[in-house]
C-alpha cells in the first residue's frame, strides 16, 4: 500500500534528499537566516584574521630564520582558528536541525528543552572535535611505525606516504560516521559520546546493502552536491570584494594578497558577505537533518511508526 503523499519521513533517493533540503530551507528561510547571521559574524571575523596572518606567512617565505622563529605561534594560531571555525560549523548544523525538525517530523512529541538542547549541542561538538582530531592521529600510526623502524630513503618516503594516506582515510571515515551527531544532539537532546555513538549506529551500513544504499556513500554524494552548489554561490558572493580590492584596495606586502580596503567600503562588503553567507549556508546544513530522518526511516522504520500513529488517530 502506498504511503500518504503528506508523509514527511520516508526513505529518500539522492535527488529527493537535495530537493527536500531546498524545500525545507525555503520554508524556514527567515529563522535560518537570522540564526546563521549570528553564527557568521564570529566566523567572518576569524576568517579575516586567518587571511591577514596568511599574508604574514607568505611574507616570511624569503627569510628562513624569521619563518622558523614564527612557525610555532603561527601554527597555534591557525590551528586555533580552524578549530573554532569547525566548532561554529557544528553548532550551525545543530541549530539548523533544531529549526527544521518540526517540519520534517510534525507528529513527533515535544522535544527536549532549549537548555538541554544547548548542553547537548555543546558537549556533542566537543566530543566530535576530539574524535575528528584523534582519528587521523590513529590512522597515521602504521606509517609512523614504518618510518621509526625502517632505514633508508625508501622507508622514509613510504612511511610518510602511508601515514598521510592513513590519516586522510581515517579522518574521512570518522567524519562520515559522525556526520549526524549535531542533528542527534539538537533533535534528540543526546550530548557527548552518546550523540557520537548514535550517529555511528545510524550511519552503519546494513549487511548486504547495495553500493548506492550504503550510508557513507549516500552522505558523501549529498554533501558533495550541496558543497558544490554552496561553493558556486559563495564564489558569486565574493565577487564584490575581489572587484573592490582591485579598484580601491591598498596593496599589501605581496600585492593584492592581504590588500586592505577603505574602512567604509570594508564594512559594507563585510556586511554583504555575512548576509550572503547566512542566506546560502543553511541549504547544505539542512541536508544533514534530512539525512538524519532518512537514516531513521531506513534503519528504524520511523516512517511506518508515524503512519501507524496517524491511522490510529484517525480511527
Amino acid at each position: 500500500m502506498a504511503a500518504p503523499r503528506d508523509l514527511a519521513i520516508r526513505p529518500l533517493g539522492l535527488g529527493e534528499v537535495i530537493d527536500r533540503s531546498i524545500a525545507v530551507t525555503r520554508r524556514h528561510f527567515r529563522p535560518l537566516f537570522l540564526a546563521m547571521l549570528g553564527i557568521e559574524a564570529p566566523a567572518i571575523a576569524l576568517g579575516r584574521l586567518q587571511q591577514a596572518r596568511a599574508g604574514d606567512v607568505l611574507s616570511l617565505l624569503g627569510d628562513p630564520q624569521r619563518a622558523a622563529a614564527a612557525a610555532p605561534s603561527l601554527a597555534s594560531l591557525f590551528g586555533g582558528v580552524l578549530l573554532a571555525l569547525l566548532a561554529l560549523q557544528l553548532a550551525a548544523t545543530a541549530v539548523s536541525a533544531a529549526l527544521v525538525a518540526p517540519s520534517l517530523d510534525p507528529a513527533a512529541p515535544p522535544g527536549p528543552s532549549a537548555a538541554r538542547r544547548a548542553l547537548a549541542i555543546a558537549t556533542a561538538s566537543v566530543v566530535q572535535l576530539a574524535l575528528l582530531a584523534l582519528a587521523p592521529a590513529l590512522g597515521a600510526v602504521p606509517g609512523a611505525l614504518v618510518v621509526a623502524r625502517g632505514s633508508g630513503r625508501a622507508a622514509l618516503v613510504g612511511g610518510v606516504v602511508l601515514a598521510a594516506g592513513g590519516a586522510l582515510v581515517a579522518f574521512v571515515a570518522a567524519s562520515l560516521r559522525l556526520v549526524l551527531a549535531p542533528a542527534v544532539a539538537a533533535i534528540e537532546g543526546r550530548g557527548g559520546i552518546a550523540a557520537a555513538l548514535r550517529s555511528s549506529r545510524l550511519m552503519r551500513p546494513a549487511r548486504g546493502a547495495q553500493l548506492l544504499d550504503r550510508p557513507a556513500l549516500r552522505a558523501s554524494l549529498v554533501l558533495l552536491a550541496t558543497f558544490l552548489l554552496a561553493l558556486a554561490a559563495n564564489g558569486a558572493a565574493g565577487l564584490p570584494r575581489a572587484i573592490a580590492v582591485r579598484l580601491a584596495g591598498t596593496p599589501g606586502a605581496l600585492g593584492l594578497v592581504g590588500a586592505s580596503l577603505p574602512l567604509p567600503l570594508e564594512v559594507a562588503i563585510t556586511v554583504f558577505e555575512a548576509a550572503a553567507t547566512a542566506a546560502l549556508q543553511p541549504f547544505s546544513l539542512v541536508a544533514i537533518a534530512v539525512l538524519y530522518f532518512d537514516r531513521r526511516a531506513r534503519t528504524e522504520a520511523l516512517d511506518v511508526e508515524i503512519w501507524a500513529a496517524r491511522l490510529e488517530a484517525e480511527a
